[in-house]
């Protein structure tokens, strides 16, 4: 593994605070420096709720700027829940965003050495947290959010160590053995997504 010096500042664009503290607790597990994880924006006053077209609207921008300066070791970690679509009618939505001709052909319009990353979680985050956390014995069509073990976690202060906690398990437990074949299908997808910002 590379150094933290040779790490990438890294822009996540996410719907909510529990994406944010999910995202950057993961990434400092794998060697990223907290200091070089940002915002886009900040996401600490936004409210936990359906955020998806914020995602979308930024997204393209985001790349725009980052395709601008290339020169500049960077990269972006999208994060965005599926709701009640599915992980490829999420994707499409960001590459019709992005290249609306390509996006609607459904090719990825982003280039193989790109340094961006797309985690969508299905059907929420609190399907990953469920799923890490509490019991591996879920599916990704049920709404966990209100489910009573992840009730308890609400008070801000409860959520942030959950998001936290979640990516420190992933992270250090499960992705070093590797997913089993009967994961969440969306984490194995994050998988993928993780080897554009580690190659």
């Amino acid at each position: 593994m590379t150094s933290k010096d040779n790490k990438p500042e890294v822009i996540i664009l996410c719907e909510d605070i529990d994406h944010e503290r999910f995202i950057r607790q993961y990434l400092i597990c794998c060697g990223f420096e907290d200091r070089k994880i940002k915002n886009f924006p900040n996401v600490k006053g936004r409210k936990v709720n359906n955020n998806n077209d914020f995602v979308i609207k930024h997204y393209a921008p985001l790349v725009k700027s980052y395709r601008s300066k290339n020169f500049q070791n960077r990269a972006i970690v999208v994060m965005i829940d599926t709701d009640t679509n599915s992980i490829n009618d999420i994707l499409r939505s960001l590459h019709i965003a992005l290249d609306e001709q390509e996006g609607k052909l459904n090719r990825d319009p982003r280039l193989p050495n790109e340094k961006i990353a797309i985690f969508v979680p299905a059907r929420n985050i609190e399907t990953w947290f469920y799923y890490i956390s509490i019991e591996r014995n879920c599916d990704e069509r049920t709404d966990y959010k209100n489910s009573p073990a992840i009730r308890k976690w609400n008070r801000i202060d409860l959520r942030i160590d959950l998001a936290k906690s979640s990516a420190k398990k992933l992270s250090r437990e499960i992705c070093p053995q590797g997913l089993d074949s009967n994961a969440l299908s969306s984490l194995h997808h994050a998988c993928d997504e993780l080897r554009r910002l580690l190659n």
